[in-house]
């Protein structure tokens, strides 16, 4: 990639990222459950030490991943892929935090 190219800036990781996220709104179902796997479990755990139980840190990842997943074609490597979910896992999880208060 060359400066003028989306996602010139990203490392090595990021444009694999990037990759699977092109696959995924083509409707590679492998690239989803790949981009689920690379980032399931930091997802779950950093909404754990936010909301600081297990089953809703649960039904938080199943829902920023969903919620991603539907903004795919919003996401531009102007920053990685796992800046941008973990933008989407907190944002939703303040959200539903001031919901319930």
């Amino acid at each position: 990639m060359e400066e003028g190219d989306l996602g010139y800036n990203l490392s090595d990781k990021g444009r694999y990222d990037y990759k699977l996220v092109q696959e995924a709104i083509e409707g590679s179902q492998s690239a989803y459950a790949e981009l689920m796997h690379r980032y399931r479990d930091s997802i779950y755990f950093m909404l754990l030490k936010m909301v600081n139980n297990r089953d809703d840190a649960d039904d938080l990842t199943i829902e920023a991943f969903g919620k991603a997943f539907k903004r795919l074609e919003q996401y531009t490597p102007n920053y990685a892929f796992s800046t941008w979910l973990f933008k989407i896992a907190s944002n939703n999880c303040i959200e539903i935090g001031r919901a319930h208060v």
